[in-house]
């Protein structure tokens, strides 16, 4: 009996220590994410996002909204957002599910393979552009950064007698 109390103490030891191992591992093989450039510009891929039941009546919805948010994303600072599915430092993805009137958007900020903000969006339809604008707005302040300044008009002429 006190041999079985032993390899089961033994068996329990090893198994310990491979989960200890195992979450060792883990943590080195994710590191950290890269730290942000506090200077120069900040290169962006916004992937399309899937759409979990796509509507044949909004065809590339997913797209649709990349799209938008990529031009969004272009009138803050240093933000340099592009579309497609390479590799980039910074990146957006997520989901979007289309059921009947309602929208929901989960949309994940990434560095590298580590998540820096994410964000779940329930709205009717037509709100669609109030929450791509939120969505900006909360990608640029995760990254800092602040909107463009709009250039100010030349002062009208004045004409003098």
């Amino acid at each position: 009996m006190a041999q079985a109390d032993e390899q089961l103490w033994i068996l329990g030891g090893l198994g310990l220590v491979a989960l200890i191992l195992a979450f060792v591992v883990r943590r080195l093989m994710l590191g950290k994410p890269a730290p942000l450039p506090k200077e120069g510009p900040l290169r962006l891929l916004v992937r399309p996002l899937k759409e979990l039941r796509p509507d044949p009546n909004h065809l590339y919805l997913g797209t649709t909204i990349s799209r938008e948010l990529s031009a969004l994303l272009k009138k803050f600072e240093r933000m340099e957002p592009s579309l497609g599915d390479a590799l980039s430092s910074l990146s957006i993805e997520g989901t979007v599910q289309k059921t009947g009137p309602r929208l929901v958007m989960n949309i994940r900020l990434l560095s590298g393979r580590h998540p820096i903000w994410t964000g779940t969006y329930d709205g009717a339809m037509n709100d669609l552009a109030h929450m791509q604008n939120e969505i900006a707005n909360h990608v640029a302040r995760s990254l800092n950064v602040k909107p463009r300044k709009l250039p100010t008009p030349p002062a009208p002429a004045t004409v003098q007698a």
